[in-house]
């Protein structure tokens, strides 16, 4: 079997679902934090997230970018959608909507002036509002069962979880993060969230979520 080392941050941002996905599959895989900006230019375009996979016969394999990474590792454990490329697709929509979140997030976080950051979390708040919506919908089309589809744990459960915990780390928007996907405001979504941290295979990534 093939082994990986995953290159991030020491941070919970956009390798979160990379970590589930291997976790899940129950591959070989350790994370290195490379030191930055000195280990920059080592990257294949300067940029994390990067996987690196060693095959059995000693050969690597080297991507980069969070979301060819995850489209590699659901095709090579066979956890793509097995029923439509509609799915498949909605999958990724959702996996970017929150993504879109964790990105305007950002602005906040690193803004350069109050003014600026203020306006970020604006942003945030509107856009997060209408994400919600859009994935309470969703598992309610699938039967209110705490999976976006069919009945078991897959990419956009896995995708989904893990950008609303990353979201729970911005500092200054804690609060703000719990009342948008609080169980009042997001039933189904609470519901995902405990189906994923009820899952076996996902014990060791759940808990690097230790706050």
């Amino acid at each position: 079997m093939s082994s990986f080392v995953l290159r991030y941050f020491d941070l919970h941002a956009r390798a979160e679902t990379i970590k589930a996905i291997l976790t899940y599959a129950g591959a070989e895989w350790k994370l290195e934090t490379p030191a930055w900006p000195e280990k920059q230019a080592d990257q294949p375009t300067g940029k994390l997230p990067v996987l690196i996979e060693t095959k059995p016969d000693g050969t690597q394999f080297v991507l980069s970018d969070s979301l060819a990474i995850e489209n590699y590792l659901l095709k090579k454990f066979h956890m793509y959608s097995e029923h439509s490329y509609t799915q498949a697709a909605l999958e990724i929509q959702l996996r970017n909507q929150i993504m879109d979140c964790l990105q305007q997030a950002s602005f906040f976080r690193f803004g350069e002036s109050e003014e600026t950051r203020q306006m970020a979390k604006k942003e945030f708040v509107s856009l997060t509002k209408m994400v919600v919506a859009y994935h309470e919908k969703v598992l309610k089309d699938n039967g209110a069962s705490g999976y976006y589809f069919g009945d078991k744990i897959g990419y956009a459960d896995m995708a989904c979880y893990s950008g609303f915990k990353a979201l729970l780390t911005v500092v200054g928007l804690e609060d703000i993060v719990l009342d948008l996907f609080s169980e009042k405001s997001a039933p189904l979504i609470n519901m995902v969230v405990r189906n994923v941290e009820s899952e076996p295979k996902l014990a060791k990534f759940v808990a690097t979520f230790n706050y």
